[in-house]
């Protein structure tokens, strides 16, 4: 039994990377994926291992839970966990990397830090903790005028290790070099020299996400988190910056694909989907594709009377001899439904033969696509549907396998072209 559809994640591209955030921090600043929510949604085991092997030299997650997923995978180096965790049951798997001195845990405010206290003292062990300052994010983390006290706490303690202090940027994207993101630097730069003589020579220093890192060094400090970077993305958000250029370097490592599974011949006049929202404007040929909302697909993409979409999806077509494959883009038409999906091949499908004249059941249909100047990128894709790229990932439905092979992922050799509908 095939499946339906298919994510392809190319792991020499999160090779690539990590070598292009080396390029950027320099050896004395340390990298640190976040791989939280099972890595986007792309399978965090073998995406953590890779990270792991290509350089990084911690990751982040949010939950234990989470954390024990990279135990129970085999993956090495510290772990990060962002969320406040207030107790760790000894038969966790996180219990097993806090015991061995790998697991990392965040202050997040004084009250916290008594349960920390209290978990280091009960399992006798030291647990190295991050101080999260919160400098503008009002999210998690200690605020500004608690933050010397927490720190001198952790000083004095001896189950304690200040092993970072941290912020996070609410608006990097935005406004990097005035605004918010200069108020929240200055407050924490003067919280780190306030505090410096607490600190211990190997605390860690880290403010900067993925749009601060390709900004300027200035956010680096001595490590940076980064989530969406090393899975290729970011660039289509920093309009300037000292690193701006080095965001063309990344290279998007997913590829979602499936495959037409009927093409039929409607008239003119006839209306496709639930709510008859989309009428054909001529005879057309609707090809029927079995992904649909349950999978992750956004159901703001199809195209409607009303509110017409641009193409955004690709259809893998062989063109003549020697040519190669080449995609061609159509648009989702009609409501998306929970596990298919119509598309407009009007277009594509000529009476005359061209070059697009085979498209039936079968034909690879590609929703994301790794190319930057494609309208089925993952951020194009997400713009159009009114959200982010990390939403868009997290959507998609587990039960949808994961291959982890460059091999797989379609490379078409012609210019790909749009095609109204």
């Amino acid at each position: 039994m095939s499946d339906t559809s298919l994510i392809c994640i190319d792991l020499s591209s999160v090779d690539h990377n990590m070598r292009v955030l080396r390029r950027i921090v320099g050896p004395n600043c340390a990298v640190c994926p976040i791989v939280k929510a099972d890595g986007y949604g792309l399978g965090v085991a073998p995406i953590a291992r890779r990270l792991v092997a290509a350089g990084a030299d911690m990751l982040a997650v949010y939950t234990p839970q989470q954390a024990a997923e990279l135990a129970r995978a085999a993956v090495g180096g510290p772990i990060l966990i962002l969320m406040p965790v207030r107790e760790i049951a000894r038969g966790d798997e996180a219990y097993r990397l806090m015991i061995n001195g790998r697991l990392h845990l965040t202050v997040h405010d004084n009250d916290h830090l008594d349960d920390l206290l209290h978990l280091a003292e009960y399992y006798a062990t030291l647990i190295p903790v991050h101080v999260d300052v919160d400098t503008g994010m009002s999210r998690g983390g200690c605020q500004p005028d608690e933050t010397p006290l927490v720190i001198k706490r952790i000083a004095e303690s001896r189950w304690l290790h200040l092993a970072g202090l941290s912020t996070h940027f609410a608006q990097a994207d935005a406004d990097a070099d005035a605004g918010l993101t200069k108020k929240q630097l200055a407050m924490f730069d003067a919280l780190v020299q306030k505090c410096a003589s607490l600190m211990p020579p190997d605390c860690l220093i880290h403010a900067a996400n993925t749009f601060a890192t390709f900004t300027h060094r200035r956010f680096h400090k001595s490590m940076v988190r980064v989530g969406q970077a090393w899975a290729g993305y970011g660039s289509q958000w920093i309009n300037a910056g000292q690193f701006r250029r080095k965001t063309e370097e990344l290279r998007p490592i997913i590829t979602w694909r499936s495959h037409l599974v009927q093409v039929k011949t409607i008239k003119r006049g006839t209306s496709v989907g639930y709510g008859s929202t989309w009428t054909a404007k001529r005879r057309s040929r609707i090809g029927l594709v079995p992904v649909g909302y349950a999978d992750g697909y956004p159901t703001g993409l199809g195209s409607t009377d009303t509110n017409p979409k641009p193409a955004c999806v690709g259809v893998v077509v062989d063109p003549p001899p020697a040519k190669g494959a080449a995609v061609r883009f159509v648009p989702v038409v009609g409501q998306v439904n929970m596990d298919q999906l119509t598309i407009d091949l009007t277009d594509l499908i000529s009476s005359g033969g061209g070059d697009a004249a085979q498209v039936g059941p079968g034909t690879t249909v590609e929703l994301i696509s790794p190319d930057p100047a494609a309208p089925n990128h993952l951020p194009a894709l997400a713009k159009a549907a009114g959200t982010i790229p990390h939403e868009l990932l997290c959507r998609l439905n587990p039960r949808i396998k994961r291959v982890y092979d460059a091999d797989l992922i379609p490379q078409p050799t012609a210019p790909a072209a749009v095609l109204a509908g």
